[in-house]
């Protein structure tokens, strides 16, 4: 109960922590944030349209400086605008850009309140660039991201398992594997995506017409380059993980017993070393868990897919009244598989125990 209250808080402390770190961005300012600048007609002044907006007051006339309540300059803005007389009105640049822990605290407390009213945010769609909703789009988002985040992560373990076994149990595979391996630690993993997508293009350039999406179109998103993505990028970490455990297995004395009493390399792998080295499987994947949703983020980016790591990494849908949101939300994903994973390890260290003592 403990253990469990423990990570619970933990887990809390996480998403606090993300919370103030997604938001951090509004601390940097380059223009002030309680003044506006106005240009008026020769109808108008600058003290009548201040009249007609509460909490306003008037700083310079002459310069055609007003000020308003701290942090609502951008509130103010479009209320300005629809004013008659007004010609032009815009935020005051500072000198030079700095930065405001003031305005940060007031972003925080706004969003905060934002969030006891049920508002988590809004931001502008790529496609019709109207004002939605997070809450409304996050559960499409959430399922296109899954679509191949999933798979991508099971192709990942699997293919990873089976080719650290078959590097165990051939020599000649082994040499190679581990050749490709220490290429594909070597090489970043953004170029990886671009060759994936090179590739693709290329393969639609060779044969004259579109073999695979490259990039997100309306509702039909591209599957195989951010798939790959996910598939690859982990499996290197994975493969490495496994490759030195069942090496460390085959050199124990049990192998050696199982092979003396007939069993083959195969059959030792498959019912003695495969069993023994699951728990240095469910020990490296919540790394390569978390390797495969910065894969995802940077192959949503590259794909211009509208998904929980395009949203983040996309200057043209971000908000930051919903920044946060979208980075909680990827947050608890990670926390899920990894309560996933520590679930798996206690079973795992049950058994094994149950075994021992019999």
């Amino acid at each position: 109960m403990k253990s469990t209250l423990r990570w619970v808080l933990l887990g809390l402390l996480t998403l606090v922590c993300i919370f103030f770190l997604s938001n951090i961005r509004n601390a940097f300012i380059s223009t002030q944030p309680d003044q506006i600048k106005i240009m008026v007609g020769s109808g108008a002044t600058l003290q009548t349209i201040s009249e007609k907006l509460p909490g306003s007051q008037v700083l310079d006339e002459k310069a055609g400086l007003l000020t308003v309540p701290y942090g609502k300059v951008w509130d103010y803005l479009g209320e300005i605008m629809s004013i008659k007389g007004v010609f032009r009105a815009a935020a005051v640049p500072l000198d030079h850009p700095t930065i405001s822990w003031r305005y940060y605290g007031y972003s925080i407390k706004e969003q905060l309140q934002g969030f006891l009213h049920g508002d988590f945010g809004k931001f502008r769609s790529p496609f019709n660039r109207t004002e939605v909703s997070v809450v409304q789009e996050l559960p499409t988002m959430l399922l296109r991201t899954c679509t191949y985040f999933i798979p991508g992560l099971l192709m990942a373990v699997g293919v990873s398992l089976l080719m650290a076994m078959l590097a165990a149990k051939w020599r000649r595979i082994g040499v190679f594997m581990d050749g490709v391996h220490a290429l594909l630690v070597g090489l970043p993993d953004f170029f990886l995506i671009v060759l994936i997508q090179l590739g693709a293009i290329y393969a639609t350039k060779f044969l004259g017409h579109y073999v695979l999406l490259i990039v997100q179109v309306g509702n039909k998103t591209p599957f195989l380059i951010p798939f790959l993505t996910i598939a690859l990028i982990p499996s290197v970490t994975i493969y490495g993980t496994m490759r030195v455990a069942i090496s460390r297995e085959l050199g124990q004395d049990y192998v050696v017993t199982a092979q003396a009493k007939g069993l083959t390399r195969s059959e030792v792998l498959i019912s003695h070393v495969l069993r023994n080295v699951m728990q240095d499987l469910l020990a490296i994947l919540p790394k390569a868990t978390t390797l495969a949703l910065a894969s995802m983020a940077v192959a949503e980016a590259i794909c211009g897919i509208f998904g929980l790591g395009g949203f983040i990494t996309s200057p043209t849908v971000q908000s930051v009244s919903s920044m946060s949101v979208i980075c909680m939300t990827l947050a608890l994903v990670a926390m899920a598989f990894h309560v996933l994973y520590a679930l798996l390890r206690r079973r795992f260290v049950i058994r094994t125990g149950e075994a021992v003592s019999q």
